[in-house]
């Protein structure tokens, strides 16, 4: 073996070695990975699971990780759960008061288009998340959550929305049913009355 070889057989061995280690640790190529439901919106913005997670999912201050009640569907243990499921329906409420002094043109504006999603969906997400939650523990429960949702107010809550979407002022699109399933069962038979606010402009 001549000195040249004998030089260049290390290094070329160590090349092997790197490449060897490099394949070893880099991670296999792999496709794109769909989205869980309860993964947060992609990077790119996409929201490949048809249901992206929102701040009521991820963000403990709204709810989020809040897991079904363990109590029994009696109604003695009912009785002391429902009183703070009263509070979260009022504060869900509360929005609304001031959302429902208008319902007309000026809310395609920009700003004032986004505080009504915000307060529709704010609402609806709760209620859902709730009625879900008492559900799971039997008629009894399900029966009570339901009953703490259907105040004269809760009613004229889905009247307000309803009138919203038939005038076009809000779109079932913009509240996706796989993440707002108790909007969407709200307004399921609503027909809207021409573009609304397309034809108004005003956005």
């Amino acid at each position: 073996m001549t000195a040249a070889l004998r030089l260049l057989l290390p290094i070329a061995l160590a090349a092997v070695a790197a490449v060897a280690v490099a394949a070893i640790v880099a991670p296999p190529h792999t496709a794109r990975r769909v989205l869980n439901p309860d993964d947060p919106i992609a990077a790119d913005g996409s929201m490949i699971a048809g249901r992206a997670a929102t701040i009521y999912d991820t963000n403990p201050a709204y709810g989020a990780f809040r897991q079904p009640l363990p109590g029994s569907d009696d109604p003695h243990d009912i009785e002391a759960d429902i009183e703070s499921a009263k509070r979260f329906a009022a504060n869900a409420r509360a929005p609304f008061r001031g959302v429902m002094k208008t319902l007309d043109w000026s809310l395609c504006k920009t700003g004032r288009h986004a505080l009504l999603l915000y307060t529709v969906g704010d609402y609806y997400n709760e209620r859902g998340r709730e009625v879900g939650r008492f559900a799971v523990r039997g008629p009894n429960a399900k029966a009570a959550i339901e009953q703490v949702w259907s105040t004269p107010e809760d009613r004229r809550i889905d009247d307000y929305v309803r009138h919203a979407v038939q005038y076009g002022v809000l779109h079932k699109t913009e509240l996706p049913d796989r993440t707002y399933p108790e909007f969407a069962r709200t307004v399921a038979d609503v027909q809207a009355l021409g573009d609304g606010c397309a034809t108004a402009g005003a956005r």
